[in-house]
């Protein structure tokens, strides 16, 4: 069953704050991307309420176009909200990233910024956005690595690193692929993809946001954090029993034994984040991989 995302505004804007520090995005679009130079005409895929765009779009040059779309009407709409008054040429529209309601070769720069990880057919949504994006343009992907982010997670009072199941994550992500086609962990694999689709000059950076949650949470930029850091699943803590059965039963059809999965409910309920993490001190590297690269004169 495909995710749902109409109403998901609140922990999107939530999780913003964990994504990308603002100096590394501006030194991929003036230093990496070099998208800065003129003006593009740039489409987003999947664009939710904008969250990308607000923060691309005073980095590149002025007179720049954006045009993003997204399958979830709340969101479309939303975006329109945010930008009425926006000072850039911007427009949102709804539509499929495998159907993108867009010209063809009609777009310099095409993104998709943590969309790809959630789609079922990640190739059609590549070809998509070359399909749109004329010859020497970019594409540029952003997603996520969840059993390397998982790995990298550290709580330290609950000594996260040596106490957590990394196995257990790349069982559930590994289930979760081969019956949906939906991957969790494509941000390394995205580069071969690219590749083999015929974009020309590919090439991969990571994300540098490390997320530090120390005592005390004494201020709104670090409660803030903290509230993110719950809605990106730390702070998941049922008490209901038919709940934790059900989470249980989960883990067990994704291929998780069911005493791997009882000492893994056992041991979240423990650190209950939710309740005991503002005195916690996390770590937490969101391990997201930007892939890029143009497509060729020839097709």
């Amino acid at each position: 069953m495909p995710e749902s995302w109409e109403d998901r505004f609140e922990s999107l804007r939530a999780s913003r704050v964990l994504t990308h520090n603002a100096d590394y995005l501006e030194f991929l679009v003036s230093k990496v991307w070099r998208i800065d130079r003129q003006p593009l005409k740039i489409a987003e895929f999947g664009c939710g309420y904008g969250r990308f765009a607000s923060m691309l779009l005073p980095l590149v040059a002025s007179g720049s176009s954006y045009t993003g779309f997204d399958s979830a009407a709340a969101l479309v709409s939303k975006g329109k909200e945010i930008f009425a008054e926006s000072p850039y040429r911007i427009s949102f529209v709804r539509g499929d990233v495998c159907h993108a309601p867009l010209r063809d070769g009609h777009f310099d720069v095409t993104i998709a910024h943590l969309v790809l990880m959630h789609s079922p057919d990640p190739e059609r949504v590549l070809r998509e956005m070359m399909r749109v994006t004329r010859p020497r343009g970019m594409l540029i992907t952003c997603d996520a690595n969840r059993n390397g982010n998982n790995a990298l997670l550290h709580i330290d009072e609950a000594n996260e690193q040596e106490n957590s199941h990394p196995e257990l994550f790349q069982a559930v992500n590994r289930s979760i692929r081969r019956d949906t086609g939906v991957d969790y962990n494509i941000g390394m694999k995205m580069p071969v993809m690219m590749h083999r689709l015929g974009l020309e000059n590919v090439q991969t950076r990571m994300s540098d946001s490390v997320v530090l949650i120390f005592p005390p949470i004494d201020t709104p930029e670090k409660e803030q954090l903290f509230r993110a850091m719950c809605s990106e699943g730390l702070g998941y803590q049922p008490t209901d029993e038919t709940e934790i059965k059900r989470w249980r039963q989960k883990m067990v059809e994704r291929g998780v034994s069911r005493e791997t999965a009882d000492a893994e409910i056992k041991r979240e309920l423990d650190r209950d984040f939710l309740h005991k993490g503002m005195n916690y001190h996390t770590v937490s590297a969101c391990a997201f991989t930007f892939s890029f690269g143009t497509v060729p004169h020839e097709r």
